[in-house]
């Protein structure tokens, strides 16, 4: 989940950033402010469950493989499918 969640705030974050109107579940043309804040909104989240995971001794040597996988197959849900949503 934090994988996931890190994976997903990263390109909002980014388009955000850079000024560009994005897709977010908040419309299909969010503003960059808005991406920008769905963005952080979703690094939040995960600092919120890995220090919870941390603080209540609830992981385990597999966490980081699995927070990795995560990531990674968000990256890879985004880079596959970036151009559907640019050219919505």
């Amino acid at each position: 989940m934090i994988g996931f969640l890190l994976g997903n705030g990263v390109p909002h974050f980014v388009f955000g950033a850079a000024g560009k109107v994005f897709r977010s579940p908040f419309g299909q043309k969010s503003s960059p402010k808005t991406n920008v804040l769905w963005g952080l909104s979703n690094m939040a989240a995960a600092t919120i469950v890995a220090g919870a995971l941390e603080a209540l001794d609830l992981h385990s040597d597999y966490s980081l493989p699995v927070l990795l996988i995560g990531f990674w197959l968000a990256m890879l849900m985004f880079g596959t499918g970036i151009k559907r949503f640019l050219n919505d």
